[in-house]
């Protein structure tokens, strides 16, 4: 369960071995830090004892705080063990042509997620709207035939392969978001995809961002936990600003988290009038919070295994550990 702080004057301490939440004086929460595997601050104001940090330390409880983006601007967690060799071997993998087993990876994932999201769509509109189900089926084989030519895409450069990849992988997105706002015109505005250096103003673009910029922070974490260095990427390009291995791990599961929490929320029509001067309003980001951390939560079949996305997405950060190690070839998560 996730500890969700979203008011400010909210003190969070502990008692007796158990997390206690107050607000204003005013006991409004009490539960065993058993039950607890995450804190998310999502506000400022809020204040939290030593001896908390003492118990969840001890308990391997991060807390995140988070900006109004959704940017994770601090993590406070216990000390981690060092993987040195792991991460040697992280760096000595980014030079070698077998890099490009993780690169295509990384971008299958994301591209066949792509397909299998537009299919459920056309799907789910093959009776209601028989001709726009009919442009996303098409929309959908579309992204499948380059998910393929990923698979199969060969290259003697790193470079070479990696800029090979980039361009199909933005060749299915692009084919992607035009289908997606086929379907979302008729509820919401939807200009297309914007990132937010673009600066968007529509409600689907900001709330978008907002969760993948929480999703590429637990990303970052979890690979952290599992020993890797989150900024030394294979599919993206090694960055001070960003977290290239964490851009990498969470292609597989933007489709799968974001998008359809999102799209969801769009045509239940719950992302009208939740923007304030272009940004998300506080209780707007509280309730797209809430959803992701439901979607996350949410038990899912891959691999054999059916468990929470979170959990997958952990045990793909250590799958790619052990590929990186030689153990074991990667496979990506696709639903």
């Amino acid at each position: 369960m996730r500890l969700i702080v979203n008011e400010p004057g909210t003190f969070v301490g502990t008692r007796g071995g158990m997390i206690t939440v107050y607000k204003e004086k005013k006991k409004i929460l009490e539960v065993s830090v058993s039950k607890i595997n995450f804190i998310a601050v999502l506000t400022r104001g809020a204040s939290f004892s030593s001896a908390l940090i003492r118990l969840i330390s001890k308990h391997n409880i991060p807390i995140i705080f988070y900006s109004p983006y959704g940017t994770p601007l601090t993590v406070c967690k216990s000390f981690a063990s060092g993987a040195i060799a792991l991460r040697k071997s992280q760096y000595k993998l980014q030079q070698s042509l077998e890099s490009l087993k993780l690169t295509k990876a990384f971008a299958v994932g994301k591209v066949l997620n792509q397909y299998s999201l537009l299919y459920s769509m056309a799907k789910n509109r093959a009776k209601s709207d028989p001709q726009l189900a009919k442009e996303l089926y098409t929309g959908a084989r579309e992204i499948k035939d380059v998910g393929e030519k990923i698979s199969n895409l060969e290259s003697e450069s790193i470079e070479g392969g990696r800029k090979d990849v980039m361009n199909l992988e933005a060749e299915a997105a692009q084919i992607y978001w035009e289908n997606v706002a086929k379907a979302l015109s008729k509820i919401i505005e939807f200009p297309g995809r914007r990132k937010r250096f673009e600066n968007p103003k529509d409600p689907v673009n900001v709330a978008l961002n907002y969760l993948y910029t929480i999703l590429a922070g637990e990303c970052s974490l979890y690979l952290e936990i599992c020993g890797l260095d989150p900024y030394a990427g294979f599919l993206h390009v090694d960055s001070s600003r960003r977290p290239a291995l964490a851009m990498d791990l969470m292609e597989e599961f933007r489709q799968q988290v974001v998008d359809r929490v999102v799209f969801k929320a769009a045509f239940e029509r719950r992302l009208d009038n939740i923007l304030e001067d272009d940004r998300l309003k506080r209780d707007a980001r509280l309730q797209l919070y809430r959803a992701y951390v439901e979607r996350m939560n949410t038990k899912v079949t891959f691999s054999n295994r059916s468990l929470p996305i979170q959990d997958h997405i952990l045990l793909q950060a250590r799958r790619i550990g052990e590929h990186i190690m030689g153990r074991e070839e990667y496979t990506p998560f696709i639903l």
